[in-house]
Formats: C-alpha cells, sequence, structure tokens
C-alpha cells in the first residue's frame, strides 16, 4: 500500500523548489543604497548609481546601466559613464548584487566605489518603488506639476541632469519621482519633452 502522504510531500517539494526559485530571481523597482533601479512591465531594466566620498576633496562616482530581465539567475547589463562596460546585476538576499568587471574605471570611480563591483557588490534595499523606468532632466530647470496640466505648477523643481524614477505618462506629461540629497521624495508631473531617458552611447 502506497502511503498518499508520502506522495504530496514528494510532488509539493518540487513545486515548492519551482516557487522559491521564481521568487529569487525577480528582480524589482527601488533604491539599492546608491543605486536608483527601475524595471518595466516588459522586463526592461534602467539602473543609476551614485556614490559620493567625503575627505580633503569631494568625489563623486556615477554611472548609468541598462539590460534585460531574463530566465537565469544572473541578468547581463550594459554600463556606461565615460566608457561603456558589461556586469550583470541579480537578486540577493537583502537585496541586489551588482557585478561590473573594471567597474572602478567608470569616470569618479577609482577611489570610491568599492572594489568588490568587479567580482559582486552586495547592495540592500533601502526603498520600495512603482519605478517603470528612469530619465534625466535635459532642461536648465523643470518645474513639477501637481496634475498633468501647467496651469498646477508648483515652486518645486528639478534641474539639468537629475536623475529620476518615471511613475506613468499621460499626454505629453510624465509623473516622477525625485530623491533629494536628503532622502526626501517629491513627486508630480512634468512636460514629457523636458526629461530624456537614460540610453547607452552607440557602440
Amino acid at each position: 500500500m502506497i502511503n498518499n502522504r508520502v506522495i504530496r510531500t514528494t510532488l509539493a517539494f518540487p513545486l515548492l523548489m519551482v516557487a522559491v526559485s521564481s521568487h529569487a530571481s525577480s528582480l524589482h523597482s527601488g533604491v539599492y543604497e546608491g543605486l536608483m533601479l527601475a524595471i518595466s512591465p516588459a522586463g526592461h531594466i534602467t539602473g543609476y548609481y551614485a556614490e559620493s566620498a567625503e575627505g580633503g576633496v569631494k568625489r563623486t562616482c556615477s554611472f548609468s546601466l541598462s539590460g534585460q530581465v531574463s530566465a537565469q539567475e544572473t541578468n547581463s547589463i550594459t554600463s556606461w559613464s565615460t566608457s561603456v562596460l558589461p556586469g550583470q546585476i541579480s537578486v540577493s538576499t537583502d537585496g541586489i548584487k551588482l557585478t561590473i568587471p573594471d567597474g572602478q574605471t567608470h569616470a569618479g570611480c577609482m577611489n570610491v566605489l568599492m572594489p568588490e563591483i568587479n567580482t559582486g557588490l552586495e547592495l540592500e534595499k533601502t526603498q520600495e518603488t512603482h519605478w517603470q523606468t528612469l530619465a534625466q532632466a535635459n532642461a536648465e530647470r523643470v518645474y513639477l506639476s501637481s496634475t498633468a496640466d501647467v496651469g498646477t505648477r508648483r515652486k518645486a523643481w528639478i534641474v539639468k541632469d537629475d536623475v529620476v524614477g518615471v511613475l506613468q505618462t499621460q499626454a505629453g506629461w510624465t509623473q516622477i519621482e525625485f530623491i533629494s540629497g536628503t532622502g526626501k521624495t517629491i513627486r508630480g508631473w512634468v512636460n514629457s519633452k523636458e526629461i530624456q531617458p537614460l540610453t547607452p552611447p552607440a557602440s
């Protein structure tokens, strides 16, 4: 006589493993220490890393990245600042692991970015977001509105080259979130022409 409990347990174990594996490989939009990360519904990855080191002279390391979510545990990305470097991003226990061999050669990163970037830099998630993608201000001053209407323009603004998270677009307007240097999140609508996507340079 076959033990039904054993059969149920045996069948449940592979299903549990599949569920755990699926969860472990999924990337989510959010802030991971110095990395802003956005995952679109279609699985497109956009990221922006920025870190500063104080001392006699302030040093700033920053670069962008993009890629596509895959069925593998690691997802291939392209990162760029003054140079273009390949890398990988994957889910870790507390956040993500970012790997960019020679990543310290990105502009300003040699004395700022940890050497673990070469083999896998662990970054803990510090904020959950719903960003679809990231964009950068391309006007000297971009004012935020409360709704998709210039008539609701506020006194808040972002400046050229600020990187923001994109929540949605509507009739020539884009709803964005900006995180200030103090960690405050500001949300509003901007004219879509005054921001541009983070796009790797042509190869």
